[in-house]
């Protein structure tokens, strides 16, 4: 490798990506492993918008159409969340996680790889500190669990790139919760407690980030032939089919590919440090992220929390990654 080569490489991040795939999270995995900002040193599984054994195999179709140079070992995590029930998410993503394509993308060539999620996640967090960047797409059980296997080396991170909550009170779950933090609360309470460096990327800067249809095939109808091209063209539909009747718009919201996003570029957001908490508790309020004046345990600790984003700019980098060359 030429001297110049290296040097590219050495200046990619270090990522671990932590997931629940998920249609967006399908969109969200294209572009970490097309970004050349990125290097995903592993892919860690957690149940979430569908079961664990779905979750995982549908990240191993996702890794298999996007053929990356450099595959990142896939490892298996939790099942079940720390505390209270599971929920899925079947009426958003379908049964399989992928809207139903699952058939026309068998698995073929990969497999998980020995060991644990929470273990690889707390090695790579000892291996590279404050180099490592966790995005977290799904529930935050594997986190959870890592953080009380070493603390310290999980403390010592850069980032925590959290796909999760909102600052403005409005779910998508519940009234008050959004899916992930409601899927487990108990982990993602235990998450912001621990104090790491975190990032919250909620549905109240999400929801405003909007990938249409059209601009999208259009992006994609100059791609050349490939798996990739079927494979987006093909995840992306019955995504877009929910957004027409959610809200009668052709567009799809750009959840868990802008927590990504901001891995790759921080500005894309614009971030307040401010206290936060997570309700776990039963009741109407399960999940419910409480932020500010609101969030006035001893215990709470402060967290980054996106408060703006600039969508257009991230709508732009999610389509020269995932549709380029």
């Amino acid at each position: 490798m030429s001297a110049s080569g290296q040097e590219g490489k050495q200046s990619r991040k270090p990522v671990v990506i932590d997931t629940d795939p998920g249609l967006d999270d399908a969109l969200a995995l294209v572009l970490a492993l097309r970004s050349p900002a990125l290097d995903v040193k592993a892919i860690t599984v957690v149940a979430g918008n569908v079961s664990l054994s779905a979750c995982t195999a549908n990240t191993l179709r996702i890794l298999e159409a996007v053929g990356p140079s450099s595959v990142p070992p896939v490892y298996k995590g939790h099942a079940r969340p720390l505390g209270g029930k599971v929920a899925r998410a079947g009426d958003v993503h379908g049964n399989d996680g992928l809207g139903g394509i699952t058939p026309s993308y068998p698995v073929r060539e990969l497999a998980v790889a020995g060991g644990h999620a929470t273990q690889a996640m707390v090695e790579l967090a000892r291996q590279h500190g404050k180099a490592l960047t966790i995005v977290a797409l799904g529930p935050l059980t594997n986190v959870a669990k890592a953080i009380e296997r070493d603390r310290s080396a999980m403390s010592g991170i850069g980032q925590l790139v959290v796909m999760g909550g909102t600052d403005d009170g409005q779910g998508n779950i519940t009234p008050r919760a959004e899916f992930n933090f409601y899927s487990d609360a108990t982990a993602a309470k235990a998450v912001i407690r621990a104090g790491l460096p975190a990032t919250l990327v909620g549905l109240n800067v999400t929801r405003r980030t909007l990938l249409y249809k059209d601009r999208f095939h259009q992006r994609l109808a100059a791609v050349q032939p490939t798996r990739l091209r079927s494979f987006l063209g093909d995840v992306s539909r019955p995504y877009f089919e929910f957004g027409r009747k959610e809200s009668g718009s052709h567009a799809c919201v750009m959840h868990d590919p802008l927590a990504v996003g901001v891995a790759i570029d921080p500005t894309l957001v614009s971030t307040e440090r401010l206290p936060c908490d997570v309700i776990d508790t039963p009741g109407l309020t399960r999940g419910m992220m409480l932020v500010g004046r609101d969030a006035s345990s001893a215990e709470v600790a402060s967290a980054m929390v996106a408060t703006k984003v600039d969508a257009d700019r991230f709508v732009d980098l999610f389509l020269d990654v995932a549709c380029g060359a």
